[in-house]
């Protein structure tokens, strides 16, 4: 790492323990760019309200998609992942007529069921960002716009509306599938570079353009 001072530390799993990423607010602010065209590509209206599911030590991965929020006039809320929490995610999602929600995780999906909630009710008609321990239960509820996402090391990939695979920005991320596991390099200047990262996800890569006019590499998960 440089001698520059972060302004945020996020984390990132690699090979069973969390690894510190110390990043500047520029480098997030720079990377919201890919998320907001992931995001615009649902045709969710400036106005609309959209609830990140998260927790604090995945700052780095979330913040540049609540960032592209704000550039597209969204409103952002946030709720953790955690089944604690559970309660909180229904009653924001009621409440203010959600129209998106990202970063749907299995304990979350666990801590409603704990309460009663039908989560078939819950997301109808709304757009689903599951993560991979969630993506079978929502894929297969009924009214549900149902995408992956996936923390990649430090990166968040999302589809888009065409549900073609993830999608990793290309002017910040180089990628590699050579074994069939996904490696990540930066390309940006960073104060936490990396270099071929072994981000323990396993896939293959798409490099053709996505349906939704995006040009960046994409990330078809294995499932």
């Amino acid at each position: 790492m440089s001698d520059q001072h972060p302004d945020l530390v996020g984390c990132y799993a690699h090979k069973g323990r969390l690894e510190f990423f110390p990043v500047r607010r520029m480098e997030l602010d720079r990377t919201a760019l890919s998320p907001a065209r992931v995001i615009r590509s649902f045709g969710i209206k400036p106005g609309n309200y959209v609830l990140t599911i998260s927790l604090v030590r995945e700052v780095v991965q979330f913040a540049p998609f609540e960032q592209a929020l704000t550039t597209l006039g969204m409103i952002g809320i946030n709720a953790d992942a955690s089944p604690y929490d559970a309660g909180r995610v229904e009653a924001t999602i009621r409440q203010f007529d959600v129209a998106a929600i990202c970063g749907l995780d299995k304990g979350v999906l666990d801590g409603l069921a704990i309460l009663g909630h039908d989560p078939a009710r819950i997301f109808a008609g709304r757009v689903v960002w599951a993560r991979p321990d969630a993506w079978q239960l929502v894929s297969a509820l009924p009214g549900v716009t149902a995408r992956r996402c996936a923390e990649l090391g430090p990166v968040l990939g999302l589809e888009c509306i065409e549900g073609d695979g993830v999608h990793v920005d290309a002017r910040e991320w180089t990628l590699d599938d050579a074994g069939g596991t996904i490696r990540l390099t930066s390309r940006a200047a960073r104060i936490t570079p990396v270099a071929d990262l072994d981000i323990g996800v396993r896939g293959r890569l798409a490099r053709h353009p996505c349906g939704c006019g995006s040009v960046d590499p994409r990330i078809m998960l294995d499932d």
